[in-house]
């Protein structure tokens, strides 16, 4: 009796499959694996002052360490993603852009200059002070919480 499955198939057939086989996936790409720093965040969170809500679509002034000033984007929850890897100082300084700052009383540009613990940001989370309102959120580590308002149209007209 005959089978015609082992004269096609052969020893050299079944040695090459094998070996094929045992081959690990990452010897056949060449690639090596590098280790990459890890990014440290934190998320800058901005509410509305008087009702709570979320503020979207601002772009605020953020100074991370002695960096030059950037404007992330906030999402439609009021987040934004801030890089602080290798800030230093380990500060942070905040400004609304098109909104006014709750920590103080009026349209002032003294925000620019309260610094934020990048260190203490990280480990228990920060709320800043909130004058426009009684809202207060709890801290959550990894998170600045900020407040803002609309401004009026005369702090509008006096930009």
């Amino acid at each position: 009796m005959r089978v015609p499955w082992r004269k096609r198939t052969g020893w050299k057939f079944l040695w090459l499959t094998s070996l094929l086989c045992c081959v690990p996936a990452g010897v056949l790409h060449g690639q090596t694996e590098e280790s990459e720093p890890t990014r440290e965040r934190i998320i800058l969170r901005l509410r509305d002052g008087r009702t709570g809500l979320s503020v979207w679509a601002e772009y605020p002034n953020v100074w991370v360490g002695s960096q030059e000033g950037v404007n992330p984007a906030t999402n439609w929850k009021g987040e934004s993603v801030v890089d602080v890897t290798g800030a230093f100082p380990r500060e942070l300084r905040f400004l609304p852009n098109w909104y006014a700052d709750c920590r103080y009383e009026g349209d002032v540009r003294d925000g620019s200059r309260v610094k934020y613990s990048i260190t203490e940001i990280v480990s228990k989370g920060v709320v800043g002070e909130n004058v426009c309102g009684g809202r207060r959120a709890k801290p959550v580590p990894g998170v600045l919480v900020l407040y803002v308002r609309p401004r009026t149209l005369q702090e509008i007209i006096a930009l």
